[in-house]
This record gives C-alpha cells, structure tokens and sequence, in this order.
C-alpha cells in the first residue's frame, strides 16, 4: 500500500502508527495522521518519535531530504496542542502489535493517490496526504487547519509550485 509513498510520506504514517499506540488507540486515524504531518513538517521527527528507537550520539535517523516546513513554527505548535487535546488516551500499545486504519484515513490515502496522480507526481508526498485531509472539509482536523489559516486551495498552489499574491 505505502510503494508509491515517499520516505517523508512513510516516516509520516510511521508517526500516526507510533502516536495512535502511544494513546492506545484501536485505530490509526486521520488525528494521528496529522500529528505525524506537523512533526515531519517541523523536522522534529527525530526527537519526538525516532529517538526512542536509537541509542548514540551520530547514528543518522532520517533518511528523508530536508526541506522548507509548510507550517510556521507558531501554527505547528498551535495544532500539536490542540491535536493532544483533542485525542482520547487509553493504554499504549506495543509497537509489535498491528494497529489498523481508520476507513477515514484510508480514504484520506486514496484521495492522497487522486492528487498525486492530479499533479503527475511521482510519490505521495506530505502536501498530498495535507491536501487529502483538508478536501474532506466537515472533518474536525480539516476544521482545525482551517481555523489556523491552512486551506486546502492554498495547500494545492504549494504544489503547483504558484505563491499566493
């Protein structure tokens, strides 16, 4: 399923996958997913998530290359908080245990693939999967990056590569 994801994309689902069973969810769903977006987006996957994987100074974590974050520092950190909130917590579960996705982020995938092929792209990237959540404009993490200035055709000029005038 994750062959035409990029290794930003996948280090993204990683994340949702780490972040639901953190909270001991019985799902990953699109919450996760965006929690995953806004720590890759910010380069902060390596002190969030992947350090507790590897031990030692100079072991190289992310493979991915680097880029220019989509979200300000001031937007990241609003939406991670509002995200935490918003999560329900139970007991973490085992990275080992397989952790099933939402029907909602499975369609967020398929629409992810839509905009990819859309833009001739050669991988589902983060902008693809952000694109994804905010068509699916009634749900509650569209409406918080709504609320927070990310739109979806604003997000769609990112990657046709035009700027707002």
């Amino acid at each position: 399923m994750f062959d035409d994801f990029s290794e930003r994309a996948r280090q993204i689902v990683f994340a949702a996958r780490f972040k639901a069973g953190e909270r001991g969810a019985n799902m990953i769903d699109t919450h996760d997913l965006l929690v995953g977006l806004v720590l890759e987006d910010q380069g902060i996957l390596e002190k969030t998530v992947f350090s507790m994987f590897f031990e030692g100074p100079g072991i190289p974590v992310n493979t991915a290359p680097p880029h220019i974050p989509f979200l300000s520092a001031t937007v990241a950190q609003d939406l991670l908080a509002k995200f935490e909130k918003d999560l329900l917590q139970s007991q973490p579960i085992a990275l080992t245990t397989e952790v099933p996705l939402s029907p909602s982020l499975e369609h967020v995938f398929n629409s992810a693939k839509d905009v990819q092929t859309r833009f001739r792209h050669n991988q589902i990237e983060p902008l693809h999967l952000l694109a994804a959540i905010l068509a699916e404009e009634s749900g509650q993490g569209a409406k918080l990056l709504q609320d927070s200035g990310i739109t979806h055709e604003k997000v769609l000029r990112s990657l046709s590569g035009t700027t707002e005038k």
